[in-house]
C-alpha cells in the first residue's frame, strides 16, 4: 500500500502550528526545515485533499494501493499539488458527477501525472 504521508504531514503540522496548546513551536519549525517545507504550506494545505486525490486517481483508472514504488515521488508531488489547489469547487463538482478523465484534464493540475501513471499501469498489465 502506498503511504500518502505528505498530505497527512501537512495537515498534522498545520494543526500543531495553530493549536493553542502547542508547547514547542520551534520543534514544528525544525520539522518543516527537515522536510524542506515552507511554513506557509502547512497553514494553507487542505486536510481533505487526500480523499479527493484518491477519488481523482480512480477516475483516471489508478488504484493508489497498487501503484509501483517508482511513482512514490510523483505521488508525493501530486499530493502537494492537490493540497494547495485553488480549483476545489470545480474538482468537487467533477468528482460528484460521472464525467470521465477528459473533463478533469481541463482543470486538474495533476491530470498529466495521472495520465502517465495510468499508462504505465496499463502497460505493466498488458505485459504480464
Amino acid at each position: 500500500m502506498v503511504d500518502h504521508w505528505f498530505a497527512r504531514v501537512l495537515t498534522r503540522l498545520a494543526r500543531w502550528r495553530t493549536d493553542e496548546g502547542a508547547e514547542e513551536p520551534l520543534a514544528v519549525e525544525q520539522s518543516l526545515r527537515e522536510l524542506a517545507l515552507d511554513p506557509i504550506e502547512t497553514t494553507s494545505a487542505r486536510g481533505d485533499s487526500e480523499l479527493e486525490l484518491r477519488r481523482m486517481m480512480q477516475r483516471f483508472g489508478i488504484d493508489a494501493d497498487t501503484l509501483p514504488a517508482g511513482w512514490l515521488a510523483g505521488l508525493r508531488d501530486a499530493e502537494r499539488t492537490c493540497a494547495h489547489c485553488l480549483d476545489v469547487g470545480r474538482c468537487r463538482r467533477f468528482l460528484a458527477g460521472d464525467e470521465g478523465p477528459e473533463a478533469a484534464r481541463r482543470f486538474c493540475p495533476n491530470a498529466e501525472v495521472f495520465d502517465e501513471m495510468a499508462a504505465q499501469l496499463r502497460s505493466a498489465a498488458d505485459s504480464s
